[in-house]
């Protein structure tokens, strides 16, 4: 039988936890009464927790009294980052970007969802309904085939996802939007271990063959320039 006391720390870090994983890019701040409305909290729970998490930097108290994500998220991004050898990526991202004129993003797997990590918008007015930190579906769009492919599909012998393997590249059209494309590639460790995949994407008016040849190629020599081990 566990000691009460390791049940009630358990208790107090799954409340944290929980409060934390309320925040979202389209919704970003809480006032504490709508903490205890969606968590079923009472207030000076509530009120108690949030404290423990702005003395340690995971929250800040706005004027109006509202909760935000303080700097410690962008402290443990930076880890993240570092320690997983993804620093080289976002030049690359960049650099795509400026290349062709499209939008560049790179993607990673997250239990059932892909995460966009790095993105750069093309500098045109056209703008995708996607940005750095999106939380997206795991089973469509280019990069969501990739990952699959390379990850939890990776011993297809045949089928779907083998093809993907096979001609090292998905492209999507009329997928999400019928007015956009996305081509991914997978970025792979020189252990051939899966990283994620780097998508360049961009109006189908501006799409044809020659395009995506260029594209590829572009794509290609630029995860010649990533290091991982």
């Amino acid at each position: 039988m566990k000691p009460r006391s390791i049940d009630k720390n358990y208790n107090a870090i799954e409340k944290c936890l929980q409060i934390l994983s309320m925040y979202s890019l389209d919704k970003t701040q809480f006032s504490i009464k709508e903490i205890c409305t969606q968590l079923n909290f009472n207030v000076s729970t509530a009120y108690r927790i949030l404290c423990t998490l702005e003395e340690y930097g995971y929250v800040s108290r706005l004027k109006n009294k509202d909760y935000v994500i303080g700097t410690q998220a962008l402290y443990l991004s930076a880890i993240y980052t570092q320690s997983n050898h993804l620093e080289q990526i976002r030049p690359i991202v960049d650099r795509i970007r400026d290349i062709s004129g499209e939008t560049s993003s790179f993607f990673v797997e997250e239990d059932d969802n892909r995460i966009c990590l790095y993105r750069a918008h093309s500098r045109d007015e056209i703008r995708h309904n996607i940005e750095q930190g999106s939380r997206l579906e795991l089973n469509r769009g280019a990069s969501g085939r990739i990952i699959l492919a390379y990850g939890r599909r990776q011993k297809d012998k045949k089928g779907f996802y083998k093809d993907i393997r096979d001609q090292g590249y998905y492209l999507s059209i009329n997928e999400h939007n019928a007015s956009l494309f996305a081509l991914a590639v997978p970025v792979l460790s020189n252990s051939d271990k899966f990283v994620g995949a780097i998508v360049v994407s961009g109006p189908i008016s501006r799409f044809d063959d020659q395009q995506k040849i260029s594209l590829l190629k572009l794509l290609n020599d630029q995860l010649d320039n990533i290091v991982m081990p």
